[in-house]
């Protein structure tokens, strides 16, 4: 199947794949409610997911476990930071030096 995209300009006609998928039941039933949490139609949510997972990984979003293991990461670098007292963040102590 071929799909036209851009300006009646500079018009481009693109390849479609259509896929078909043999799922479990609870399986396309968890899906189908991941897509209706997401107000979108089945096909619609797959079609997402399965270009979220071809990305490459640099513009892939970070998974959980990603971000975890990053923020675990900043955690321990700050591990060896002076512990300064509540003051030290105070209107007048930022401002010392301002009227």
């Amino acid at each position: 199947m071929f799909m036209r995209t851009g300006s009646a300009k500079s018009e481009i006609l693109k390849a479609a794949m259509t896929v078909r998928l043999e799922l479990k039941p609870d399986i396309e039933a968890n899906l189908a409610a991941q897509a209706r949490a997401r107000g979108i139609p089945l096909d619609a949510y797959l079609q997402g997911v399965i270009e979220d997972l071809a990305r490459p990984d640099a513009d892939r979003p970070a998974s959980l476990q990603d971000l975890e293991a990053t923020l675990d990461a900043l955690a321990e670098m700050g591990r060896d930071l002076p512990h300064l007292p509540s003051s030290a963040f105070s209107r007048e102590s930022i401002y010392q030096d301002h009227d």
